[in-house]
């Protein structure tokens, strides 16, 4: 099970969605040759976005996160070059 985003629907405990799941490492390997299946959840808002780009590019979804995956700027280490935005704590206000 899912975890809730923000405030949507109720917290039914497990994995926050969106983020890796500890224990469950990707088995994937790419000198395989094999093209790699996976499942993906997409939220309701991501989902019309994406819809509506592939559409609009006559892609599929597949063909559509290809594309955004070969566009995607990477670091030395293969970070996205937006990482850095995720998890961004807000500085805590100084006491004393």
């Amino acid at each position: 099970m899912a975890r809730k985003i923000g405030n949507e629907g109720p917290d039914l405990g497990g994995p926050l969605r969106g983020r890796a799941q500890t224990g469950r490492p990707v088995t994937y390997d790419p000198r395989s040759g094999q093209n790699w299946r996976t499942g993906v959840v997409i939220v309701p808002d991501m989902a019309e976005k994406a819809i509506k780009a592939a559409g609009s590019t006559g892609l599929s979804f597949a063909g559509l996160v290809n594309e955004l995956i070969k566009r995607m700027p990477v670091d030395e280490n293969g970070r996205p070059a937006w990482a850095d935005e995720l998890n961004r704590q807000e500085a805590l206000p100084l006491t004393g």
